[in-house]
């Protein structure tokens, strides 16, 4: 499946998403700095392409993310993330952030999502990967 991306008004991408081609799990690539109206938009288009076929696993990058995101906290967790499950996701594969803002708003989300999904943090997009291959497999519904 192709990547997919959200711009902003002014033409920048904001957010990222790919299928990976056996399905075992979908990257979501944050970039720049993030507002609650960009993340639900990121958000939704998750949702959308689990609707369209679900998916067991979701990779969360943050390495491009600017800033702190801890206003869409609620909006992931409480709205998001139960949406997700029932989708199919069981697993969250969570690539930090380098910047400290990022870090604490993903301190503020890990205790509230694990209720959800078997989340993982780390530091490299290719290990994150990784585990979510391992953990999901192919999924076929």
């Amino acid at each position: 499946m192709d990547k997919q991306e959200l711009k902003k008004s002014n033409g920048n991408v904001f957010f990222e998403a790919e299928r990976e081609a056996d399905n075992s799990y979908i990257s979501a690539n944050w970039i720049g700095v993030q507002s609650l109206e960009s993340i639900v938009m990121g958000g939704n288009l998750l949702l959308a392409m689990l609707r369209k076929q679900p998916c067991a696993a979701i990779v969360n990058n943050n390495h491009e993310l600017v800033g702190p995101w801890e206003i869409g906290v609620n909006y992931m967790v409480y709205k998001w993330a139960p949406e997700a499950k029932v989708l199919g996701v069981k697993y969250f594969a969570h690539i930090l952030s380098y910047g400290i803002f990022g870090r604490n708003s993903f301190s503020m989300f890990e205790p509230l999502v694990k209720s959800f999904f078997d989340v993982e943090v780390f530091e490299t997009e290719e290990n994150a990967k990784e585990w979510a291959r391992s953990k999901s497999g192919s999924y076929q519904t």
